[in-house]
């Protein structure tokens, strides 16, 4: 359930794109004739256990596709792409702290029609989190995560975008302490086509 200060930044961030000037959306929209995206997320995400860990994150996105929908080898209509994420989180727990890290990822979207385009993602990162909490141990660990989400067209080139990913982080049994630190985020954001 939403907290009344949430509803109030979400229903401010759906009257700002609805009252955007000249907006067509989706109007042209092509994924076929994309080669990238770039794209900037906000997320947040909860602790799953252990200790009670928020993020508030900035991920900025980059990624280039390697099969566009809808053309040979693509099965089903299905684009891939190779995506570089970053991460920039404020941490709030028993001291509170942050986080900044790199994930190279896959992506496999689904068109639905010329709007919308449904999508998996997963990869694994580097991380350094500095904060206090007893779900992490260590300021270096790594991070496999997966999830998914729909890319909906705003204009002939932008998208708005809503997402879920579940992330794991841990040091991968480089040191004898690992408790693992597994996370639920919740993502919206912009992804610019090209």
């Amino acid at each position: 359930m939403l907290r009344p200060g949430r509803k109030w930044i979400t229903a401010l961030m759906v009257a700002a794109l609805l009252a955007l000037p000249g907006v067509s959306w989706g109007g042209g929209f092509g994924y076929g004739g994309f080669n990238g995206e770039l794209g900037l997320r906000f997320g947040y995400g909860k602790s799953t256990q252990k200790a009670s860990v928020h993020l508030y994150s900035v991920l900025p996105r980059w990624g280039i596709f390697l099969v566009r929908p809808g053309t040979y080898p693509s099965i089903g209509g299905l684009a891939v792409s190779f995506v570089l994420e970053g991460i920039i989180s404020a941490a709030q727990a028993e001291g509170d702290g942050a986080e900044i890290g790199i994930t190279p990822m896959l992506k496999v979207a689904l068109p639905l029609g010329a709007r919308a385009m449904l999508f998996v993602e997963g990869g694994a990162g580097l991380i350094s989190e500095s904060f206090d909490s007893p779900a992490v141990a260590h300021a270096f660990n790594f991070t496999p995560q997966i999830g998914g989400g729909i890319d909906i067209a705003l204009t002939s080139r932008l998208a708005f975008t809503a997402a879920y990913r579940f992330r794991h982080s841990s040091n991968a049994g480089l040191y004898k302490e690992n408790p693992a630190f597994n996370c639920n985020f919740f993502h919206a954001g912009i992804s610019y086509f090209y």
